[in-house]
């Protein structure tokens, strides 16, 4: 494990628990370890969940773009790098690579992160955390920022659901991994069988809790391409929007 100031490492061999039926590693489960490598590499620097409850304060993740250069399998090693970028008045940025034993890229990703007031839920000034947290200048995974999602046009419904008790997380909101389970399970089982993603991008805009219903709809810009919502069903907003370039 490497726990510069900078850069964080930390190396994972990919369980059964976390691949698909072809043994894959899943997206969600992509997600789940870079949030988590995040939080321990905040974690270091005072800056990780406990710590910022403290202060009456808490992280969200606002934004992710993730391209899947290849798919870790069941049994692989993969090696987890990331570090923080260069933050704006309001919002922190992160980026992460997944690499195998040789140093050959699994992934890339960038993400963007706000610091929310528990009382007011209103995004806090990152003058602080500028000064306190070390930064990368220059080094990108991915160079862009990810970008803000239309809402899919003239979507056709996918699937729908119910937000379980299993879906919640420790604040007491669904998990933001769940969301993008939904978006991905609504292609079906043989359209996942036979493809893979290559390109997402999630923005996560609004918190759903136990036992809001929900919808999935789904907008193609192409072949390969499409806009996803999950809408909340008792006032129609959009809880998450989701674009995915298929490799088919």
């Amino acid at each position: 494990m490497n726990t510069s100031s900078s850069l964080f490492s930390e190396t994972h061999t990919i369980a059964t628990y976390q691949v698909d039926s072809n043994c894959r590693l899943t997206i969600p489960n992509v997600l789940m370890l870079l949030q988590e490598i995040a939080w321990k590499h905040v974690n270091i620097h005072q800056l990780g969940y406990q710590d910022l409850h403290r202060q009456g304060l808490f992280w969200v993740l606002a934004k992710m773009k993730l391209v899947m250069h290849r798919y870790p399998k069941w049994t692989d090693t993969l090696q987890l790098n990331t570090w923080s970028k260069q933050p704006e008045l309001l919002t922190a940025f992160r980026d992460f690579e997944g690499r195998d034993e040789q140093g050959n890229l699994y992934f890339s990703a960038t993400s963007s992160w706000h610091i929310l007031s528990l009382a007011s839920g209103r995004p806090q000034a990152m003058t602080d955390f500028a000064k306190a947290f070390p930064h990368l200048a220059g080094e990108h995974a991915i160079a862009a920022p990810p970008a803000k999602l239309p809402a899919p046009a003239n979507p056709q419904q996918t699937s729908n659901g119910v937000v379980h008790p299993s879906d919640i997380d420790m604040h007491l909101h669904v998990n933001n991994t769940r969301y993008v389970q939904w978006v991905v399970d609504s292609f079906g089982f043989e359209f996942l069988q036979h493809n893979a993603i290559q390109e997402m991008e999630v923005n996560f805009l609004s918190q759903a809790k136990d036992g809001d219903a929900y919808n999935v709809l789904t907008t193609a810009l192409s072949d390969t391409e499409y806009i996803t919502a999950v809408q909340g069903q008792s006032n129609l907003k959009d809880w998450v929007r989701v674009r995915i370039v298929w490799a088919l």
